[in-house]
């Protein structure tokens, strides 16, 4: 008996695995809709905007000024894209030769998500704990990017 259990789970638990992962993976697209259609609110304050989707573990009065300003940016270019036209792409989904200069840093791959609209990048995010981790790819050198985060 214990056997035929342990074989069930085990034959299982891929699916079990594969189950929780597009769930998150479902809920991360919807928050980066929400997030992305909340920029294109010019009614929303961007602070507010903050407060509700980002992340940030090391809050100062210069951290929260350096991104109120980049959401800014990120608003002025989505308001002028018809925002139905965004796409969310995955990580795993995105072209080798799109990604292969970003180092993962031991981030999770699976709630990495590229934005684009007609096929050129608008944005990289990276989710973490149900909130918006970063959404800046930067520059570490050696011809690598990597996600800040906040």
């Amino acid at each position: 008996m214990r056997i035929l259990l342990i074989s069930i789970f085990t034959v299982l638990s891929p699916f079990t695995f594969a189950q929780n992962q597009d769930s998150t993976r479902q809920k991360d697209i919807q928050l980066i809709k929400n997030f992305i259609a909340d920029l294109g609110n010019e009614n929303i304050a961007v602070d507010v905007i903050l407060s509700q989707y980002i992340k940030v573990d090391r809050p100062s009065n210069e951290t929260y000024d350096y991104l109120e300003v980049s959401l800014e940016e990120v608003r002025i270019n989505v308001l002028y894209k018809q925002i139905a036209d965004i796409t969310c792409i995955p990580y795993a989904n995105m072209p080798r030769k799109e990604v292969r200069d970003i180092d993962l840093e031991e981030l999770d791959m699976n709630r990495m998500y590229f934005l684009q609209y007609k096929k050129r990048q608008v944005l990289a995010v990276y989710i973490e704990n149900d909130k918006i981790a970063s959404f800046t790819l930067v520059s570490k050198g050696n011809n690598l990017a990597h996600f800040a985060t906040y």
